[in-house]
């Protein structure tokens, strides 16, 4: 049972997100520019949660839940993939 609540929980949290970019598409392509900057760095993971925090208007707390590890690695995939189509 709390397994089952913790996923729904971990699921309405990444739905939030994707609802906050869809009604600021603006904010999609932010995201992917942070990623892409820092993809390489050393503490990638950390310096990109930081900069969408700072600089965005979706905002990632310093204790990561599991939904922002998800959405944090799916960025980072993201930003890998689009670079081995070019």
């Amino acid at each position: 049972m709390a397994s089952e609540l913790n996923q729904q929980r971990i699921i309405d949290e990444f739905l939030r997100c994707f609802r906050k970019m869809l009604m600021e598409p603006e904010l999609s392509a932010e995201i992917v520019r942070i990623a892409r900057e820092h993809i390489n760095d050393p503490n990638a993971y950390q310096k990109i949660a930081e900069e969408v925090s700072s600089q965005t208007t979706l905002k990632i707390p310093e204790d990561h839940s599991d939904a922002d590890k998800m959405f944090i690695n799916l960025l980072m995939d993201v930003v890998k993939g689009d670079s081995l189509l070019y």
